[in-house]
């Protein structure tokens, strides 16, 4: 996989997002991408995370190293620093081959801990790898196809211009818009699918399609959509204008469909998601209709499932594995936005830093399993007790950060007073013992509390420990005067 060849420098974007949310997920110090040169007999890094790190040595042998063995060999790695690059300092390196999906071995992904890596680290340093593969698959894919498809213009295009989504919504709305270019629908819709979960939702709709259909939940056999993702099977409905019809979509949702093509988008046998097209007439459409839809569908599933396991990634570089909260690096994009808003247009939130009380002593009386399940109780109860418009996240360690928009002082006092009193009277045992858990929380405002609205944070922060030397379990309020 050299940098010239022709076709992949239109994916060196998107591995470099990948290589980025992936190091920031698992906390790695460096993620790189090895590549076999073109004699086949070293490995040589291509990109890296942070775009200016450095990786010593850049250039291994495949023959005789331990990141040479992983790609021959197919296997992932988890050893020392020391062990692989021979350094003297610590740390730890996870190391995954990446593999075309025809099985060819092209090269290996990599991550440098300072610590110990993360227990899920294997798992989506894999998943990362998988997709790299994939992607660099697709690319040579398509180029070896692309004279097979010119015979058909729309479907043509619509496999150039979709192939590289990574985005989901916006990779589904444009599947949609082809699907309908290539089979002369009125309408479409695509869904995604957990195979194992044997459930999916609509991701996106175009045309005269029944309203409120994005966001829709596809479970078991409820519908001819579900049927055809559950049994894997393309489903060619002719005539859905009859009395007492089973649903083309789901319970509840009516479609005035008169016919329909339900086509899977499939890969290593299983859905990852599927396609329908719909007619306003019974019996519209015709065998090249189908046949067409059956190769874009064919085409756009490894974009449609990269895309999905992309979101997966970001998600975990935005989310507290344990808490399943915003982690701190997401809450710090909201507060930065809440400022912006706040100095662009004058409107006034408030937030709190919240602190669950004596924490340290659970972990050392019962362990840190017992410790988890309490940050994940006053996690969840957080969550339940604030709007859809408001944001909590961990902060770090046992804190919290809420930040409530178009909010005053009192009012968010209200709310975290509540939310101290329900973690208080929530039962929480471990081993059969209950578990006093309580809350404390600074709130402060802008502009109430504070004239600059990036202040607010050490505002509410310095109220909480107010809060904590008048003997915990209490909301407190920032002094406007700072005492």
């Amino acid at each position: 996989m050299s940098k010239d060849e022709k076709g992949l420098e239109r994916v060196v974007g998107e591995l470099r997002s990948w290589l980025e949310s992936l190091r920031l997920a698992l906390g790695a110090r460096t993620a790189s991408l090895w590549a076999l040169s073109e004699d086949t007999d070293r490995l040589t890094v291509q990109l890296c995370s942070p775009a200016d790190a450095k990786v010593v040595p850049s250039q291994v042998p495949l023959s005789g190293h331990a990141l040479g063995w992983v790609v021959s060999e197919g296997v992932s790695l988890r050893a020392s620093r020391k062990d692989i690059f021979r350094r003297s300092s610590g740390g730890w390196i996870v190391a995954a081959p990446v593999t075309e999906p025809d099985g060819e071995r092209i090269g290996c992904v990599a991550l440098e801990f300072d610590g110990v890596p993360k227990t899920d680290a294997p798992r989506a340093l894999e998943l990362a790898a998988g997709l790299a593969g994939r992607i660099i698959g697709d690319v040579r894919t398509s180029a070896r196809a692309a004279a097979d498809l010119k015979k058909y213009e729309a479907l043509y295009r619509a496999v150039q211009d979709l192939r590289r989504g990574l985005n989901l919504e916006r990779l589904a709305a444009e599947i949609c818009e082809r699907a309908r270019d290539v089979t002369g629908a009125r309408g479409a819709i695509v869904a995604a699918w957990d195979p194992f979960g044997g459930n999916g939702q609509i991701v996106a709709s175009d045309g005269e399609v029944p309203r409120g259909l994005t966001g829709a939940e596809v479970i078991g056999d409820s519908s001819f959509l579900a049927l055809a993702l559950s049994n894997k099977t393309e489903l060619l409905r002719d005539d859905l204008r009859g009395k007492g019809k089973f649903p083309l979509y789901g319970e509840g949702i009516d479609s005035k469909a008169g016919s329909a093509i339900i086509m899977p988008m499939t890969l290593d046998d299983e859905p990852v998601g599927a396609i329908a097209v719909e007619y306003a007439k019974v019996r519209q459409f015709r065998e090249a209709d189908l046949e067409r839809l059956r190769t874009l569908a064919t085409f756009v599933a490894p974009s449609f499932r990269n895309a999905l396991e992309f979101g997966e990634i970001q998600e975990l570089s935005l989310t507290d594995s344990l808490t399943g909260l915003a982690n701190r690096r997401n809450t710090e994009r909201v507060l930065a936005s809440a400022v912006a808003l706040a100095e662009r247009t004058g409107s006034h939130f408030a937030v709190a830093v919240a602190d669950i009380d004596h924490f340290k002593q659970f972990n050392d009386r019962y362990g840190h399993d017992a410790g988890d399940l309490v940050l994940q109780t006053v996690a969840h109860v957080i969550r339940e007790e604030l709007r859809p418009s408001d944001h909590v996240g961990r902060w770090g360690g046992e804190e919290f950060l809420v930040v409530l928009a178009s909010t005053g002082l009192e009012d968010a006092a209200r709310v975290v007073d509540r939310i101290r009193r329900c973690i208080e009277g929530t039962e929480v045992s471990w081993g059969g013992r209950p578990l006093a858990v309580t809350l404390s929380a600074g709130v402060s405002a802008y502009p109430e509390v504070v004239s600059n609205p990036a202040t607010v944070v050490t505002s509410a922060d310095a109220a909480l420990y107010k809060a904590k030397r008048g003997g915990r379990n209490a909301v407190a309020l920032a002094d406007p005067r700072g005492r």
